[in-house]
C-alpha cells in the first residue's frame, strides 16, 4: 500500500464489495479507511493504539516516507525494533532469530514515543540545521551578489588605473619626444647656418668667376695684343685666388655632407622588446566575506543511533599533511570548518593562523596589554575560537574572532586556565586551583562557574574534553584518562604503560577518545567505555612529544601538534 498512490475507496469496504470513499490512512495497517471503519479501527483492541492521519495530510508526506514499510517482509510482523549493531529494523521474530547476541537494540516506540524527548530533540535539531542552512544559503547568495558588485566596481577601478597609467606613459613619452625634436631642430639650425654661410661664399666666388669670364670675353673681342698679354697675367692671379678659396672650402670640411640619424635609447629599445603586455590582473580566491553558522549538531543523538561506529581495532590513519610551524612550545590547536588551523605557543600572547594548505596566514595578538599568556584552544563556531590564558594574570578566557583578528569576549574565571573544551554552549576547563570548572557561554564577563566534584584540584597544564554525557580528563601525573559524568561521578579510568604522560585529549562523533602520549610519543585511541585501547599513531608516523590534539568530526581528521614545532593532519579510515 505504501509503495503506490493511495486508494480512493476504503480497503475494508472493498473487501466486502462496498464502495465507500476513504477518509483516513493507517500507516501501521497500511490501509485507507472510511468514516465508519475508522471509528471501528479506533476502538478495536488490536488497532486502537494506531495513529491514523487524513488522506489530505498523507498525500503531503514525501514520497520516500510513503514508501517506508511497517511490516517485516520475512515474518510479516510489525517492525518495532532497531538494531544499532546491524543498522537495521527488526520485528519480534527477527530479534529472536537473528539478533540474540546484539547488545544495542532499541524499541522504536520507547525511543520516539510521545513521552520521549528524543523525537522532538532529533527533529528540532534537523529543523535547526535546515534553518541554519537556509540562513547560510541566503548569506552566501547575498555575499555572491556583493562579490558581483565588487567585481564590476573593481573593473571600473582597474580601467581608470589603466587610463591613468597610460596618461603617465604618454606624458613621459611626449616629454622625451619633445626633447629629442628640440635636439634635432638645434642640430638642423646650427649646421644649416654653416651650410648657408658656405653657399654665400661659393656664390661670391661664382660672381667673381662670372665677372672674370665677362672681362675675358670683352678683352678677347676688343683688346689689343698688349692688353691681352698684360690682362692675362692679371686674370691668372684672380683665377688663382678663386681656386685657392674654393680649395680652402673643400679642405676645411665646409663641403662635407652633413646628415642626421636618430639613435633611440637602449632602455627604450629593451622596453619595446621586453614588454609583452600593458599589465596583468590577479585573482584572489582565498578571502571569505561570509561566515556560516552551524548551531545544529549534525551528529545529533538520533543520527548517531542509526550510524555504526567503527570498532577501534579496525581503525587506521593516513597522513594528509605535515605543517612546519618552527616554533617550540606548542600547547594548543584547533581547526575550523573552512580547514583553517590555529595553534598557540604557551605564554607568548600570540595565536597562529594557518591556511588549509599548511602555509602561515597571520599572527593574532591575544591581549595587547599583557605578556606570557596563552595555553589551549577550543573551537566555538565557524569564526570563533576560545583560548585559555594561564601563565600570567589576569585569570581570563578569551573568545577571538578569527576573521577580524580581534578579541570578541572575555571571561574572568578567577583562576589560571589550561586545557579547554567547548560543547553545547558550555565551557569545560582545567585550572590550577579548582580542578575542572564548567560555565555557560551565555554569561557575560563574570560567569557562574561550577566546580566538578571528585576531581583533583591542581590541574596545571592538564587537558580536558567533553560531550553531552561526559567530561574526560587526561592526567599527566599518574598516566591515566578518567571519565566523569556531570555530577562528578567517575564512570571509568584507563591506565596502561602504552600511554605515558598524556596531555591533549579529544573525541570523535562516536565518543571514541584520542589522547596524546607525550612521553610514549604516540596517539592512543580509547573506546567510549574505556575498556579497549590501541596505539593509533606512533613515532614512525612522525609523532614526537605530542602535546595538543584536535579531532574534526565532519572531516574525520585528526590534527596532532608536537610540542617542538611541527603538526600533522591524519585521515581516520
Amino acid at each position: 500500500m505504501a509503495t503506490k498512490e493511495i486508494a480512493t475507496f476504503c480497503d475494508i469496504c472493498l473487501a466486502r464489495d462496498l464502495n465507500k470513499l476513504a477518509e483516513e490512512f493507517c500507516p501501521q495497517c497500511e490501509e485507507v479507511l472510511c468514516g465508519d471503519c475508522r471509528n471501528h479501527h479506533k476502538i478495536s483492541k488490536s488497532s486502537k493504539s494506531h495513529q491514523t492521519i487524513s488522506i489530505g495530510k498523507y498525500n503531503k508526506l514525501p514520497s520516500f516516507i510513503k514508501q517506508i514499510k511497517h511490516t517485516c517482509e520475512e515474518h510479516d510482523c510489525s517492525l518495532e525494533f532497531y538494531c544499532k549493531s546491524h543498522d537495521s529494523l527488526c520485528c519480534k521474530l527477527c530479534l529472536i532469530s537473528g539478533h540474540k547476541e546484539c547488545k544495542e537494540t532499541i524499541f522504536i516506540e520507547d525511543f520516539l514515543g510521545p513521552s520521549s524527548r528524543h523525537q522532538s530533540a532529533a527533529l528540532d535539531n534537523i529543523e535547526k540545521i535546515l534553518k541554519n542552512l537556509e540562513c547560510n544559503i541566503s548569506s552566501a547568495i547575498k555575499d555572491r551578489n556583493r562579490n558581483l558588485t565588487d567585481l564590476r566596481e573593481q573593473k571600473q577601478v582597474i580601467a581608470e588605473q589603466i587610463k591613468e597609467k597610460r596618461l603617465k606613459i604618454n606624458t613621459v613619452l611626449d616629454n622625451l619626444e619633445e626633447t629629442l625634436l628640440k635636439q634635432v631642430s638645434a642640430i638642423e639650425n646650427e649646421y644649416g647656418r654653416k651650410i648657408r654661410e658656405v653657399i654665400a661664399k661659393l656664390e661670391d666666388e661664382k660672381k667673381n668667376v662670372d665677372e672674370i669670364k665677362e672681362d675675358v670675353d670683352s678683352v678677347k673681342m676688343f683688346g689689343s695684343n698688349l692688353q691681352i698679354f698684360i690682362g692675362t697675367k692679371e686674370y691668372q692671379e684672380k683665377v688663382s685666388n678663386n681656386d685657392i678659396n674654393i680649395q680652402m672650402l673643400n679642405d676645411n670640411g665646409s663641403l662635407n655632407n652633413v646628415t642626421m640619424d636618430c639613435v633611440f635609447d637602449e632602455k627604450l629599445e629593451r622596453f619595446l622588446k621586453g614588454v609583452k603586455a600593458f599589465g596583468d590582473t590577479k585573482v584572489n580566491n582565498s578571502e571569505k566575506h561570509v561566515s556560516f553558522a552551524w548551531k545544529g549538531d549534525i551528529s545529533a543523538q538520533l543520527l548517531k543511533c542509526i550510524s555504526r561506529a567503527k570498532s577501534i581495532e579496525h581503525m587506521s590513519v593516513r597522513l594528509v599533511r605535515t605543517i612546519n610551524i618552527n616554533r617550540k612550545g606548542l600547547t594548543g590547536c584547533t581547526m575550523l570548518e573552512s580547514g583553517e588551523m590555529f595553534f598557540v605557543k604557551e605564554y607568548t600572547n600570540h595565536l597562529l593562523k594557518y591556511c588549509p594548505d599548511g602555509e602561515l596566514h597571520s599572527e593574532i595578538r591575544i591581549n595587547p596589554l599583557m605578556s606570557r599568556i596563552g595555553y589551549d584552544l577550543a573551537m566555538v563556531d565557524s569564526n570563533t575560537v576560545a583560548l585559555s590564558s594561564s601563565g600570567n594574570l589576569p585569570h581570563k578566557i578569551y573568545l577571538i574572532d578569527t576573521e577580524r583578528a580581534e578579541t570578541r569576549q572575555v571571561f574572568d574565571i578567577n583562576d589560571f586556565s589550561y586545557g579547554l573544551s567547548y560543547h553545547n554552549e558550555s565551557f569545560v576547563c582545567c585550572t590550577s586551583n579548582n580542578g575542572i570548572i564548567i560555565f555557560d557561554r551565555s554569561y557575560q564577563n563574570a560567569p557562574n562557574v561550577r566546580i566538578l566534584p571528585n576531581v583533583p584540584k591542581k590541574l596545571t597544564k592538564h587537558y580536558v574534553t567533553s560531550n553531552e554525557n561526559s567530561v574526560l580528563h587526561s592526567n599527566c601525573n599518574d598516566n591515566s584518562v578518567v571519565s566523569y559524568d556531570f555530577s562528578g561521578q567517575v564512570q571509568w579510568k584507563y591506565s596502561d604503560s602504552m600511554l605515558r604522560k598524556p596531555y591533549g585529549i579529544t573525541m570523535d562523533s562516536y565518543s571514541n577518545i584520542y589522547v596524546a602520549g607525550s612521553e610514549s610519543n604516540n596517539i592512543v585511541v580509547i573506546s567510549k567505555d574505556g575498556k579497549q585501547a590501541k596505539e593509533l599513531i606512533g613515532a614512525s608516523d612522525g609523532i614526537s612529544n605530542p602535546r595538543a590534539i584536535y579531532f574534526h568530526k565532519t572531516k574525520n581528521i585528526i590534527l596532532v601538534t608536537n610540542y617542538k614545532g611541527t603538526a600533522s593532519l591524519f585521515d581516520v579510515i
